[in-house]
This record gives C-alpha cells, sequence and structure tokens, in this order.
C-alpha cells in the first residue's frame, strides 16, 4: 500500500512539473510565428501569420523541398528563411545585380527536378544605369551557396538606361522550358509592338537558355528566336494553371489598364496600341482599348491596383478557394482572390485592406497555405482559422 501510496504522489509531482513545459513550449512557438491579423472573408476564414519581419525589400518567393524558403531581396541577396524559426541565412555565390529604380533581383525558381539537380533559376537586372537588361541565371544550390553560376539568359534590349520595367517572373512548365517576363524599359513603350528584340515580350527558353525551335519567330526573321508574345508593358505575375497548363500573366498598366491575360504562342497583346489604361500626365496614350488582331485581356483594373505576384491556389486546407487566382497589389494594397470558371472571371474579392500592405509577392505552397512577400520586409503565411 505505502509503495502504491509513493508511485501515485510521483505520478502527480511529475505530472504538475510536465503541464506548464507543455505551455510554454506553444507559447514558445506562438511567439516565433505569431497571428498578426485574423479575417472572415466571403468563402474562408483566416488567420495571418508572420514567419519573418526582417526581410529587405524581397521580390521573389520558392519552397525549398525541407520546408524553408528562398527568397529574393531587390539589393541583390539571396536568403534561406528557416522554417522552424524564421531565422534568415545570406545565400553566398549570387551574381552582381544592378539595383536600380525597379531593378535588383528579382524573381527565383527551382528546377523541376532540384531533388537531383539542386538548380536554381533566378533573375536580375544587370548593366549599369546607362546600359543595362534583364539577366536569368542558373546554378546548384548546395548548402547556402551558389556553385557552377551561369547566366543562360540576357535580354536583347540595346538601348535601355534607366531603372524602369525590368519584368521579371519565372515559370518553369515541368515540360523542359522556362518563361520569362520582360518590360518595356518604360521609355520604350513602341518598342513593345517590335517582336526583334525583348522590349515588353515573354519569353521561352530550353532550361539550358537556348531558344526552343518551335517557338513563334524561331527563324529570327519576323522576331527574335527568344519571343513567345509580345505587346506586353510590365508583366508581375506570371503563373501555369494547375490542370490546363496554361501561362497566366498580370501586367501593370500606367494609370489604370492594368491587365490579365492568358498568353498564346506568338500573339501580340496591344500595347500601347490597345490599351485601357492612359498616361502619368492624363494624356491619352491611344484612343482604342482593343485593336484587330491583338489579343484584349480577360480582366482590366481601371484604375489601377499594381498587381505583382500571381498564382493559382491549390490545396485543401482551403478548399472553397481552389482553383481560384490570387494577385498581390502595390498600389492598392491588399490581396485579390479572382474566382473563375473556366477562363471566365466570376467574381473578385479583397482580402487583407486592413493592414495595408503592399504584397509583393503570393505563392500557393506544397503544403496547402498560401504565403505572401511585403515590401516591408514580411514573410505571411495565411492559414485557416482554428475551429
Amino acid at each position: 500500500m505505502r509503495n502504491l501510496l509513493f508511485l501515485a504522489s510521483t505520478f502527480l509531482v511529475i505530472a504538475s512539473c510536465s503541464q506548464p513545459q507543455a505551455n510554454e513550449n506553444k507559447a514558445t512557438i506562438e511567439t516565433i510565428f505569431p497571428v498578426i491579423h485574423s479575417e472572415q472573408s466571403q468563402q474562408a476564414d483566416f488567420d495571418v501569420v508572420r514567419i519573418t519581419d526582417q526581410l529587405d525589400a524581397p521580390w521573389g518567393l520558392a519552397f525549398l523541398p525541407d520546408g524553408d524558403f528562398l527568397v529574393t531581396q531587390k539589393s541583390g541577396d539571396l536568403v534561406r528563411v528557416s522554417s522552424t524559426d524564421g531565422q534568415i541565412a545570406i545565400i553566398t555565390g549570387v551574381p552582381s545585380v544592378l539595383d536600380t529604380g525597379q531593378g535588383g533581383l528579382l524573381d527565383v525558381a527551382l528546377s523541376p527536378d532540384f531533388l537531383n539537380n539542386q538548380i536554381v533559376f533566378i533573375s536580375f537586372a544587370e548593366g549599369s544605369k546607362k546600359q543595362n537588361h534583364t539577366a536569368i541565371a542558373k546554378a546548384k544550390l548546395v548548402g547556402n551557396t551558389l556553385v557552377d553560376l551561369e547566366v543562360i539568359f540576357r535580354a536583347n534590349m540595346p538601348e535601355k538606361t534607366g531603372g524602369g520595367h525590368f519584368g521579371s517572373r519565372l515559370v518553369l512548365d515541368g515540360k523542359g522550358y522556362i518563361y520569362a517576363s520582360i518590360g518595356d524599359g518604360f521609355k520604350w513603350l513602341e518598342n513593345a509592338q517590335d517582336p526583334h528584340d525583348n522590349f515588353g515580350t515573354i519569353v521561352r527558353l530550353n532550361l539550358d537558355g537556348s531558344n526552343p525551335n518551335d517557338n513563334p519567330f524561331a527563324d529570327g526573321k519576323e522576331g527574335d528566336p527568344s519571343v513567345w508574345s509580345y505587346g506586353h508593358r510590365n508583366s508581375q505575375g506570371l503563373t501555369k494553371h494547375p490542370t490546363t497548363g496554361d501561362l497566366w500573366q498580370s501586367e501593370h498598366g500606367p494609370r489604370g489598364g492594368d491587365e490579365i491575360n492568358i498568353i498564346i504562342k506568338g500573339e501580340n497583346y496591344g500595347w500601347p496600341k490597345a490599351t485601357f489604361g492612359r498616361g502619368y500626365s492624363g494624356k491619352t496614350i491611344s484612343k482604342f482599348s482593343e485593336l484587330p488582331g491583338m489579343v484584349s485581356p480577360l480582366l482590366n483594373w481601371t484604375p489601377s491596383i499594381a498587381p505583382s505576384g500571381l498564382d493559382f491556389y491549390v490545396g485543401e486546407k482551403f478548399s472553397t478557394w481552389n482553383g481560384d487566382l490570387f494577385s498581390g497589389t502595390l498600389k492598392a494594397e491588399h490581396l485579390r482572390r479572382i474566382e473563375l470558371d473556366g477562363k471566365t472571371i466570376i467574381g473578385q474579392e479583397e482580402l487583407l485592406g486592413e493592414l495595408g500592405l503592399r504584397i509583393r509577392d503570393v505563392r500557393s505552397a506544397p503544403d496547402g497555405l498560401l504565403y505572401l512577400l511585403t515590401d516591408d520586409g514580411q514573410l505571411l503565411r495565411l492559414q485557416p482559422t482554428e475551429g
């Protein structure tokens, strides 16, 4: 009997000591990744969790197989953000970038075969203020170092100066091709109608940077062999539809005329001959919003919301959002949810407007949650509200 009483008292002491420890662990986790906002939207209730607020002008986001995040910082650093504690480690071996205006280290994407080859692709502004262009490089990620780095593409933009309109989102389609958006350089808007250079284009490349022989201007006679589509202004949203494989794009208009498009091989998307936007001075750019032989947008936003970062949500954590298109916005400072029926837009919703954040990138992650980068240095996660 005495032994039983001793065992019971020992159990109570252990239990009373262990319980506060469990609470401390829970509190520590919640402190590391705090919920900074909760919202009830049309189709889902969700919390916003902050992974870190210590980034420097983040631009592009990719998910590593171990759960960590690769983030580009416009100033020129590629960093790894820990998924367990939010700590930031700088990746060495990144090429020198031109950090001016809208230029800098821009997007990042993993090879579809990353588990076997560890290859990472990055886009960036290269050159000087007097002569620059958008470039793409690939390298192997070994620990926190890029090795065997090679610049595989330099945009054909011989006249470009200044720091305006570089693009530049990357999409790897899993079929051996890279798609990249190249801006019109701001001052060279008329060049967007000439596919013989890369101003205002979407380019399509092989994984080594060479030009596929089935590109629309592959022979170089009627356009640059890298060009897939043209007549764009400044595309900072580019993503692949999760079921059809179609390439969807968003681009900045000037004052109004922001667009959502489905990108089709060899097509002309109108800028600046056909646009819903007006110049920053208020002057008319074109009296036409559409023209024969030019593709009209699926959606235009006038006044401008300044779309940046574009992705389809794929997952079951937010089952009512599955297949919806999400766009970050800069000027409008919210996350825009776009509801679709096939290729038809049937609804839109503004999320996170209370936070007043310039959302630079938005990504649907393998864990079924939605992640955002903001211009003020935050990496945020949207997760369903518990209960």
